[in-house]
């Protein structure tokens, strides 16, 4: 099988305001070498690709400033109601680390919209702030933002940790860092990104009794990437048009002991009013995790496994309120972040049923490299084709299908000699580029 590589790498590019790329600065030489490899793959060329980078992080020495970042992470995105892109990052201060790694170095939940397709972008605002207007600091992240299509507003969800902590928080769910619990925000938008409400506190169950495996919840972190609306709930109509955002939980049997950490969803049947929280998914530990509705109304949840070399693959019949046995993928990928999106459905009246998955596939072995995408025909049960997007560097990732049908890839990446982390790019492709003619299936 031959792989399609669009090197991110090699494109001679121009920054402009905000540290864009854009391939319209991409020269025809450029761009000739890029038709004559896709040629080579393909019987015909691939019609769009463009490559932006909406966050590039400056690193440097240690920073914490209000108005500076040192690395931006973990993407998160959407496409809202008017086709316009929402691109959300963390903007970590201090030397990049993880939350409550690093002291006095406040994350700050960020954003980039754009309404050309992810073509330009406009000017990045905070959502939220880690520097507290009360002098407190904490670090926020994992952004997940969901589209309600029914009423046209964006869900954001994202979790607060404090600025400096153990990497297991305290049981209870205080929004005061120095009690040094987790909480879960969301905010909304009704113009499509434009403006944002107040934020409001999710509030999940934490006592044993209460919680579906017994344990104590310290910890009911969101995504990161992007929710779905069921649609296709034939069994149970009143299903239709729930909101459910991915997420996993860190408990347990005690309230110091050690952690397990296993994905759930937040879900949300009266348009994000009031949130509910489902089961946590049985067999191995997994993290960060992903959702799909299935054709016939189930769904299936993707998951960053905490052991092995294979995803953790949960299917719920009931919309995402209980899940059934693992069965794990049979792919070989690090243990990274990635995404799985459907891009379309015979029943939304296109001609194939298709899901895509991101991931990490490595290079000489499982790592962060090479970010490539997969697609599945048979409603999730086999991924294949893959189609690899950049040489080198690649971690967490998130996928839309975009207004025109296009697809766009978020993702971290690192440029030049930069080790790690450098910038998120964003990869626009059309769907051509994962479906060449002559390719079996």
């Amino acid at each position: 099988m031959v792989d399609l590589i669009i090197s991110h790498d090699k494109i001679i590019d121009q920054l402009g305001e905000g540290g864009t790329r854009s391939s319209t600065h991409v020269p025809g030489i450029v761009t000739l070498v890029f038709l004559a490899t896709w040629i080579s793959h393909f019987q015909a060329a691939a019609e769009v690709i463009s490559v932006t980078e909406p966050f590039v992080s400056p690193k440097g020495s240690y920073v914490t400033q209000k108005d500076r970042y040192h690395t931006f992470r973990i993407p998160g995105m959407i496409v809202a109601q008017d086709g316009s892109v929402l691109a959300f990052a963390e903007g970590r201060r201090g030397d990049g680390s993880d939350p409550r790694r690093d002291e006095n170095a406040p994350i700050d939940l960020v954003m980039r919209r754009s309404t050309d397709n992810g073509r330009t972008w406009q000017p990045m605002v905070v959502i939220d702030s880690g520097f507290r207007p009360n002098g407190d600091l904490v670090d926020f992240g994992d952004p997940t933002p969901v589209l309600d299509a029914e009423t046209k507003t964006v869900f954001l969800f994202y979790g607060q940790w404090p600025d400096l902590g153990p990497r297991t928080v305290k049981h209870g769910q205080s929004a005061d860092p120095d009690d040094g619990n987790q909480v879960v925000w969301v905010r909304c938008s009704t113009d499509n990104g434009k403006t944002w409400s107040d934020r409001k506190q999710v509030v999940y169950p934490d006592e044993p009794h209460e919680t579906s495996d017994g344990l104590y919840w310290r910890q009911a972190e969101p995504g990161p990437g992007n929710g779905i609306q069921l649609q296709w709930q034939d069994e149970e109509a009143s299903r239709n048009g729930r909101l459910i955002i991915p997420a996993k939980r860190s408990g347990s049997s005690t309230l110091e002991g050690p952690a397990t950490v296993e994905p759930f969803v937040f879900y949300s049947d009266d348009h994000g009013n009031t949130w509910q929280v489902g089961n946590v998914t049985p067999g191995p530990d997994a993290n960060e995790d992903e959702a799909v509705e299935l054709t016939d109304g189930r769904v299936l949840l993707d998951a960053r496994q905490n052991d092995g070399n294979f995803r953790r693959r949960h299917i719920s019949t009931d919309g995402g309120v209980t899940w059934g046995p693992d069965n794990p993928d049979d792919i070989p990928i690090t243990q990274v972040d990635g995404s799985m999106v459907r891009y379309s459905a015979k029943r939304a009246r296109h001609e194939k049923d298709r899901i895509l998955f991101s991931g990490a596939r490595g290079e000489n072995g499982l790592n962060r490299n090479n970010i490539t995408v997969w697609s599945s025909y048979d409603e999730g049960k086999t991924f294949i084709n893959p189609v690899q997007s950049n040489s080198g560097f690649a971690a967490y990732s998130v996928l839309q299908r975009l207004a025109d049908g296009t697809i766009g890839l978020l993702v971290e990446t690192a440029k030049g000699a930069a080790p790690s982390y450098g910038e998120i790019t964003f990869y626009r492709f059309d769907i051509a580029e994962l479906e060449p003619k002559g390719r079996s299936r």
